[in-house]
């Protein structure tokens, strides 16, 4: 009876691990944690899969831009960062899907926000927001380079990815040959907070490459 009851508790185990492991997948939360904080913490009220009406109290001034979404600006609760430092967003984002944003007028009501992009023109930005960053996620990240659409300008591209690639954040910065280039004109910051695994243009709305914009510009 003791040997039969060997191979039963080993099935009685296995049967609770696989368990475990659906009702975690059906009961986790549709956006990543880490990546929910942020976009709360830089666009306070707003948030990915919410409807763009039920966040419009939270994004002043909001209008619909074709082919990309409802912007507006953020609101601010003070210290936005790890370290108690705050970094001041001018504009933010509620991007669409690719079938919404086609549309000529999206109406709020139904229009879910599809990712989240947050803007600033503070020169620390990208420095600051970095470092929140890999320390959030514990490791550095992915490089690559964005071809914007509209400007033909290459905009520098950093990832970090949440563990089994449920979503991420982007940080896309102007690219700038030298620091020279940098203290003399402005630099524009983007963070892009998505769901789902990081697939290149998709996501980022642009033409996008694997490679650092140093590299993708030698190669030309």
């Amino acid at each position: 009876m003791r040997l039969l009851s060997i191979p039963a508790t080993l099935v009685g185990i296995a049967i609770a691990i696989i368990f475990f492991k659906i009702y975690g997948i059906f009961t986790r939360p549709d956006v990543p944690r880490p990546v929910a904080i942020v976009i709360d913490q830089f666009a306070p009220g707003v948030s990915i899969g919410a409807k763009v009406a039920d966040v419009r109290h939270n994004v002043a001034a909001m209008s619909y831009v074709p082919h990309l979404g409802f912007v507006g600006m953020p609101g601010s609760r003070g210290a936005n960062l790890p370290n108690g430092y705050t970094i001041r967003f001018a504009q933010v984002r509620l991007l669409l899907d690719e079938q919404t944003r086609r549309l000529p007028n999206p109406n709020p009501a139904k229009a879910r926000i599809d990712a989240v992009e947050i803007v600033s023109g503070e020169a620390n930005a990208p420095y600051d927001i970095g470092q929140a960053f890999t320390l959030t996620f514990r490791r550095p990240p992915r490089e690559g380079c964005l071809r914007t659409a509209d400007d033909d300008r290459v905009r520098d591209v950093q990832i970090w990815a949440t563990p089994n690639e449920r979503g991420g954040l982007a940080l896309i910065t102007d690219h700038r040959v030298s620091p020279a280039d940098r203290a003399r004109s402005p630099v524009m910051t983007s963070v892009i907070g998505f769901v789902g695994k990081f697939d290149g243009g998709r996501t980022l709305r642009g033409n996008y490459t694997d490679a650092s914009c140093s590299l993708a510009l030698q190669s030309q």
